[in-house]
């Protein structure tokens, strides 16, 4: 199964600072809801530990993140990663592309693309389940992101942990019924209040 996603965020620091720190990746992983970076394989590898919690089902994926490509001049990177499910069932891969862009000389702007492919127990949930999962796991990344760089950077970032299981659960099925609600409602004639939807 194959989710891609586009994201972007703003934080309130020059683009040099927020560079420097998106572009290391021992800095970086912490913030990453569940992540645990391991050992250096090479000067642009590090072994690392990602563990998902979905309901009552939490997968841990053991592999590694690589820096593909560093552009400095035009603040832009691409990221590979790969895991293997440590029950041995499933994996996953990640490729993802980030283009950081000054608005002024201390607001930058963060911009993703992501595509991952999962195989193995999650897969079973389904794309639009994921994509809910993913997009807590963003916002929670993106708050500690924002934790480090912002103000005088003292703040601590969430501890590493999966995320929060049957309530992340709870959240995405909830918004995938909440859909299937509004669908239902639209091909009923009912539907008069999709103004407030995403589309």
């Amino acid at each position: 199964m194959k989710v891609e996603m586009s994201k972007s965020f703003q934080v309130a620091a020059p683009i040099s600072k927020v560079w420097e720190f998106l572009s290391d990746i021992e800095q970086v992983t912490p913030c990453v809801p569940g992540a645990e970076l391991g050992e250096a394989l090479d000067e642009n590898r590090h072994s690392v530990l990602i563990s998902v919690k979905v309901g009552p089902i939490k997968s841990s994926y053991k592999g590694e993140v690589k820096v593909a490509h560093l552009d400095a001049a035009n603040h832009r990177m691409h990221i590979q990663g790969k895991g293997t499910d440590v029950k041995g069932k499933g994996g996953a891969t990640m490729e993802m592309t980030g283009t950081l862009t000054s608005i002024d000389d201390n607001i930058t702007e963060v911009k993703g693309e992501s595509t991952v492919t999962i195989t193995g127990m999650l897969a079973q949930f389904g794309s639009r389940m994921v994509e809910d999962v993913s997009n807590m796991m963003f916002d929670q990344f993106t708050l500690n992101v924002k934790s480090r760089l912002e103000g005088d950077g003292a703040q601590e970032v969430v501890a590493a942990k999966p995320v929060a299981g049957m309530s992340v659960a709870a959240t995405a099925i909830k918004g995938v019924l909440s859909r299937g609600v509004s669908s239902a409602r639209s091909k009923m004639g009912l539907g008069g209040e999709s103004s407030d939807g995403d589309g």
